[in-house]
């Protein structure tokens, strides 16, 4: 049986980051100015900490509705979790995306701001993430879940 090499492997992180941002002079620029790639190690590096400076990026450009670039970088994003190891995906997803939602928080509405750029495999990594902590009543839509809340509060009222 034939096993297939992941293309991006945790132990090469900097190949993963190098893909993250190719293609995006300004995130290039604003990424390398805070993280050295030239001989990175996990020794002397933390990638954890390190993709936080992408997460902040993002957030900024997302707030400042400076988009244009959101769909090469979510591509680029799709391409490293489907082609990555096991623990390149958690790390786009527990360094990345939830360091997205964590810095955006509600201001950038992070349940469903990101759909448009979000690819199948990171949609739902992206929507796992919320799952996880706030279950999937989010997943409802508002009015729904308000009519839903009234209609409790009406049984709950009566006894």
């Amino acid at each position: 049986m034939n096993v297939i090499e992941p293309k991006y492997k945790y132990k090469e992180i900097e190949k993963v980051f190098e893909k993250l941002i190719s293609g995006n002079a300004e995130l290039t620029e604003h990424f390398t100015k805070e993280v050295n790639l030239t001989d990175y190690n996990q020794v002397d590096n933390i990638p954890y900490v390190d993709i936080g400076s992408i997460s902040r990026f993002i957030v900024e450009k997302k707030l400042e509705n400076q988009t244009s670039d959101f769909d090469l970088l979510f591509e680029n994003i799709e391409d490293v979790y489907i082609n990555g190891d096991k623990d390149v995906r958690n790390f786009i997803t527990v360094g990345l995306f939830e360091g997205i939602q964590n810095i955006g928080g509600e201001k950038i509405e992070y349940h469903h701001s990101f759909n448009e750029w979000l690819k199948t495999e990171t949609q739902n990594a992206w929507n796992g993430i919320i799952d996880y902590w706030e279950g999937t009543e989010w997943r409802i839509p508002k009015d729904k879940r308000e009519k839903r809340e009234k209609e409790i509060q009406k049984i709950l009222n009566k006894k």
